[in-house]
């Protein structure tokens, strides 16, 4: 992505200008001068960013202020970041979660007016009631109690005014960011591309609220027959991307351990209600709740868990649930080889590490040795899930966000069910779901889909495989194979040469015009002004004086004197 694309509206320049100021503010200017993008700051930033002493805070805690600085996009991109592990270490993640996520709320009269746009009616007929003081406030949106006509008590989530322009600016900007950070060879470890890249879909997927609708009728319909869960119910004709209408729950927060013992609730039917909600989303559902926390999970007064906020959620594919069946059997048996075999296969080996294979699943089997022999539930599985993440960012094992997003939302939500019974027996509870996988993929009507997808795979590749072979060769006989060839520095270089060649020019032209303005004023050649002086002489100097200034402003800028 070229900058000179990006940065070519006024407005996108003087926020890639705030977002450098910012970065060097924090004690970040060795990595703008790694970005090559020193020229964009003020000249006087320009001098002091090389020089700038580290802050006595830590490097993740600088991180944290300078995301909470530059607004929603950074703060969102700071909450995804926080959900990988396997790619930041836990210090950073520890530091990540502290991002504020309630910002200053919009004008109410403005969020009804979006909902009156959106919904083609006035407020008055939609609800009978409509609280102007918004009861959670985030970045992208902002969240208002309401009344329907018939007196069921619902959210309302309105979009922020103008948030989609200032994501799409501020998206362009770290795409930018990203693709110069990959060539730094600290940062390259962080696959920032990669990261930048998922973010943009996540943020995209956060902005239309369809999406999220779409999550949380998918899951209503699930928990439609059962009654230990329940799902708010959506009113999809008060939603559109801009507004989404769900029922409101009154209930209390999993963690408020003193208020559900005080109503109650059996806790122990309820941490092994929680976990088996799950366990079933990861394993038979396809689809789980991927931000798991005591907010977003309640209790009513009759022991019913309720589940919310759909804005975040992960998928399991048939091949992701068969490796996970593999690998849940293999942790139950207690068989850290085969455990160490799965790892690997969820996890692709970049290029430039394959040839640490070995040393991997050696770190690997030593990192699951220590938990060997210890009963399940004795075994801290946020700590356990910590020590596979460590290994896969030494090994820059790729491992898929949703993954990642299962392991941390397992954890979770085992952690919160021991909160609610410290004597849960893990074990007990997954090992009859670890059969009932067993069982399914042992089964006749299994075996005979797999048979059914292998025999269609062979099928087209009997059939086309032949036909593409004889047109490589047709090519390669020909002389006509093309290989595509991207060079990531290359775009950089020639915008580099282009600008230096520019200069250069500009510096001729300079030169010549102050030498012919010389020769005029000598040669008195031209019409006159002030005694005798030439008219064109004068014009050379005043012409060679801006663009002179004009050249060393935009040297000193780029700070290569």
């Amino acid at each position: 992505m070229r900058l000179r694309d990006i940065t070519r509206t006024p407005r996108r320049f003087q926020r890639l200008s705030h977002i450098l100021q910012v970065l060097v503010r924090h004690g970040f200017g060795h990595m703008v001068s790694g970005l090559r993008l020193g020229e964009h700051l003020p000249i006087g930033k320009r001098f002091i960013e090389k020089r700038i002493a580290l802050e006595e805070t830590s490097l993740a805690a600088r991180i944290v202020l300078v995301l909470q600085e530059l607004g929603p996009t950074y703060v969102k991109l700071g909450q995804m970041l926080s959900t990988r592990p396997d790619i930041l270490p836990s210090e950073f993640i520890q530091e990540l979660r502290k991002l504020q996520k309630d910002v200053k709320s919009f004008d109410p009269k403005l969020a009804k007016t979006i909902i009156e746009k959106e919904l083609k009616k006035p407020i008055k007929e939609l609800f009978s009631t409509f609280q102007d003081t918004p009861i959670a406030c985030g970045s992208i949106a902002q969240v208002h109690a309401a009344t329907l006509p018939d007196d069921t008590e619902v959210v309302v989530k309105v979009k922020r005014p103008d948030i989609e322009q200032i994501i799409r600016d501020d998206m362009d900007l770290l795409t930018l960011i990203a693709e110069r950070a990959e060539g730094i060879e600290e940062l390259k470890p962080f696959r920032p591309v990669m990261l930048v890249g998922e973010f943009n879909r996540v943020i995209q997927n956060e902005l239309d609220f369809i999406t999220e609708a779409s999550n949380t009728a998918k899951f209503y319909n699930l928990y439609r027959d059962k009654e230990n869960v329940r799902i708010p119910k959506l009113y999809w004709d008060l939603t559109t991307s801009s507004v989404l209408t769900m029922q409101r729950f009154k209930d209390i927060s999993l963690c408020d351990m003193k208020t559900i013992e005080e109503k109650g609730v059996n806790t122990r039917r309820l941490a092994a209600e929680l976990l088996t909600s799950f366990v079933e989303q990861y394993f038979k559902a396809g689809i789980f709740h991927a931000d798991p926390h005591p907010g977003n999970l309640m209790v009513s007064e009759l022991g019913t868990i309720s589940m919310m906020d759909f804005g975040m959620v992960g998928y399991v594919t048939e091949d992701l649930r068969s490796q996970l069946t593999t690998a849940l059997f293999a942790l139950l048996r207690k068989d850290m080889d085969l455990y160490v075999e799965i790892f690997m296969d969820i996890g692709a080996i970049p290029s430039y590490n394959s040839k640490n294979i070995d040393a991997l699943k050696a770190s690997l089997l030593e990192t699951l040795e220590k938990y060997r022999g210890i009963p399940l539930e004795r075994i801290d599985l946020r700590n356990a899930f910590h020590d596979l993440m460590r290994v896969s960012r030494e090994y820059a094992l790729v491992l898929p966000r949703d993954f990642v997003l299962l392991g941390k939302s397992f954890v979770t939500v085992t952690g919160m069910a021991r909160q609610l019974d410290p004597k849960l027996d893990l074990q007990k509870m997954i090992t009859p779901v670890a059969k009932d996988l067993l069982r399914e993929r042992l089964s006749p009507e299994h075996i005979r889909r797999m048979a059914g997808d292998a025999s269609w795979h062979l099928t087209n590749l009997l059939a086309q495989g032949p036909k593409e072979m004889r047109q490589i060769i047709r090519k390669l006989l020909a002389g006509k194979i093309e290989v595509s060839l991207r060079h990531v520095e290359l775009e950089y270089f020639a915008y580099e040469l282009d600008r230096s060649s520019n200069r250069l020019a500009l510096s001729i032209i300079l030169a010549a015009t102050v030498i012919a303005s010389s020769l005029v004023m000598m040669a008195k050649i031209g019409p006159m002004v002030m005694n005798d002086i030439p008219l064109f002489g004068i014009l050379g100097y005043l012409f060679s004086t801006v663009m002179g200034i004009w050249l060393a402003i935009g040297i000193l800028r780029s700070g290569r004197l």
